[in-house]
């Protein structure tokens, strides 16, 4: 019976290591103060991937932009402000263009929900007025 690596793991740190040593030397030093060179001497391989695992979901890590193709690195908050930068400038202007993000949109489709199109502006307005056909909140 051939023996299959499982993806993560300890060899899964290495290669990572391997593919993005300069990145997570980087995260490692700032966020733990530590060497990366002081796994596993100093830290276990267990707290290593635990470590890595925290810095891999966090899109302001330098690991997460190297691995993704990105530009350059952009914490969650800043990704929601360009995301509100954009519909509050696409709202007021017509030619708006999209406040640049370290990853490439191009060919991203985006999915608008509801008829909007199908509405007149007196249409959106009334359903505004009405509450989308809910029934009045009494007074508080």
């Amino acid at each position: 019976m051939a023996v299959r690596r499982q993806p993560g793991g300890i060899l899964g740190l290495l290669d990572l290591i391997e593919e993005h040593r300069a990145a997570l030397r980087y995260d490692w030093r700032t966020r733990f103060h530590m060497s990366l060179d002081s796994v596993p001497a100093e830290m276990g391989w267990d707290e290593a991937l635990d470590l890595v695992r925290i810095i891999r979901a966090d899109p302001s890590s330098q690991l997460v932009t190297a691995i993704e193709g990105w530009s350059h690195p952009l914490s969650r908050e800043a990704l929601i402000l360009t995301d509100l930068v954009d519909v509050q400038g696409g709202s007021k202007y017509k030619g708006w263009k999209p406040y640049p993000r370290p990853f490439k949109t191009d060919g991203v489709e985006t999915h608008r929900r509801g008829n909007a199109a199908g509405r007149t502006p007196e249409q959106v307005k009334e359903l505004l007025r009405t509450g989308f056909g809910q029934p009045e909140r009494p007074p508080a």
